[in-house]
């Protein structure tokens, strides 16, 4: 190995021994910000509060180390991803002590005792959270890109854990005060925001051993309709047939499905889209699944007519087929011009 490579070597093990001790430091601060949280214990938030400043110079530090090592060894192109990566994640995990310093300062303004309850789910979530974080860490300092998949997914489970906590702290009956109520949101939003930061580590590391700048997200769409409509079967094979890699999509109906007309098998077959696998599902059998849908759409009526109020996390649509004659030729242009419409919005207009 010659001069130049061992010194850039030991410049990026530098850069690399520094990120983890500041992800660290980062993680302690939000064990503190817990414990100062769930113990009521006010020297602790405070003392949790002041550590975030040296977290906030190791940052800056780390990112002066950076720049150097770019400027210095002008990178080619492995390390100069891992080198982009770190600064991102540094910025994450900056972030992330600022999370910590929050939950402190809601922490100290709280009024009441919690109710268990509430210290339970806080609990929960913050291990779930905090455990993510870590490994994800772990995964980019091993530039285990498959684990960082695995880690993006139970990420976003804790995000879909969200709904329900949310649900039950509005509750005219949660059994805190208003401004309780409103502590325990941000703090429980906090928790949550470790893991989406986790998630952004997470994708640093998939760009950094695969040059994947961020994984594209697959949405989850579902249509509601009802079981006698053939409108409902039409949009699923439309979107099925023409945004296959860009969401997976599913239909829903209430009461029991209906078997397909033969009109409507030999229009789907006339325009290329083939009837295998176009099925309806009952809307009782996905009411504990609605929370993993990004949006819901109503081909007839609202959406609230189908499941009440949509998740927290969930986009509700209603799309007016009056606008479109009652001929399958007439509904299929316009469903096929509202799904192209909606999936340039959510990924983009080259998908389109």
């Amino acid at each position: 190995m010659s001069h130049f490579e061992k010194r850039l070597e030991a410049d990026l093990n530098a850069i690399r021994d520094w990120v983890w001790q500041l992800g660290d430091d980062v993680e302690q601060g939000l064990r503190n910000a817990k414990q100062a949280l769930l113990l009521h214990d006010e020297d602790l938030a405070y003392a949790t509060v002041l550590a975030d400043n040296p977290i906030n110079r190791k940052s800056r530090t780390c990112d002066r180390m950076c720049h150097a090592f770019i400027a210095r060894h002008l990178p080619g192109a492995g390390h100069l991803r891992e080198i982009a990566a770190t600064i991102r994640v540094n910025v994450a995990l900056e972030r992330i002590g600022d999370y910590a310093v929050t939950i402190s300062r809601e922490a100290v303004q709280l009024q009441q005792a919690l109710p268990d309850h509430f210290i339970t789910e806080i609990d929960s979530l913050a291990d779930d959270s905090f455990q993510i974080l870590h490994d994800s860490r772990i995964a980019f300092r091993d530039d285990n890109a498959e684990q960082a998949k695995v880690l993006m997914r139970m990420a976003k489970r804790v995000e879909q854990k969200m709904d329900a906590i949310y649900a039950e702290l509005f509750d005219g009956d949660a059994g805190v005060s208003p401004r309780t109520s409103l502590t325990l949101f941000i703090i429980f939003n906090m928790l949550k925001r470790v893991a989406d930061q986790a998630k952004n580590i997470c994708d640093q590391t998939v760009y950094a051993v695969r040059g994947v700048a961020k994984i594209p997200k697959v949405y989850n769409i579902l249509f509601l309709d009802q079981p006698d409509s053939r409108v409902g079967i039409l949009a699923l094979a439309i979107a099925r047939k023409n945004f296959p890699t860009e969401a997976q999509f599913r239909l829903a109906v209430v009461g029991e499905p209906v078997a397909q007309n033969g009109e409507l098998a030999k229009f789907l077959e006339d325009k290329g889209m083939g009837a295998e696998g176009l099925k309806a599902e009952s809307m009782a059998s996905m009411q504990h699944d609605l929370g993993e849908f990004d949006v819901v759409i109503a081909l007839q009526g609202r959406a609230r007519d189908f499941i009440g109020l949509a998740p927290f996390h969930t986009t509700a649509l209603h799309w007016d087929l009056d606008q479109a004659d009652s001929d399958l030729l007439s509904r299929y242009r316009f469903l096929h011009e509202k799904i192209a419409g909606l999936i340039e919005l959510l990924a983009g207009e080259e998908t389109a």
